[in-house]
């Protein structure tokens, strides 16, 4: 009796919470739709400029990346390349192995977004 008295009062709890939380977030959209419907073609223009150039921003980022290797699976075949290709990359995943094993021996993960992978064979 006492679990099914505590399982309905954290249910009341929750609802409330889920209630509270839904109400903040509808407010806020209401606000902001408030705000895009009050907007003058002015402010449009400049959001839309915004919005381009910030598409710009990350078409650009994306062409420096991929220059860079990103997205690429490749052997390196010593070290010296391997810390020169590190070097040049904030974010990187690595896959060390060797040939005698089956079995990966050992996954370095610095970052997973915007990725390089690389291998080096010991």
């Amino acid at each position: 009796m006492e679990a099914d008295a505590s399982v309905d009062m954290f249910s009341k709890v929750l609802e409330n919470q889920l209630l509270q939380t839904t109400k903040l977030v509808e407010e806020h959209l209401d606000s902001e739709i408030q705000k895009l419907d009050q907007m003058d073609e002015d402010e449009l223009e400049r959001l839309k400029e915004k919005r381009l150039e910030a598409l710009r921003k990350a078409q650009q980022q994306k062409q420096e990346w991929l220059s860079k290797g990103h997205g690429e699976y490749r052997e390196i075949p010593s070290e010296r390349d391997f810390f020169q290709e590190v070097k040049e990359s904030k974010k990187v995943v690595c896959h060390f192995y060797r040939d005698s094993t089956f079995r990966v021996s050992y996954l370095g993960v610095r970052s997973f977004s915007s990725v390089m992978l690389l291998s080096f064979s010991s």
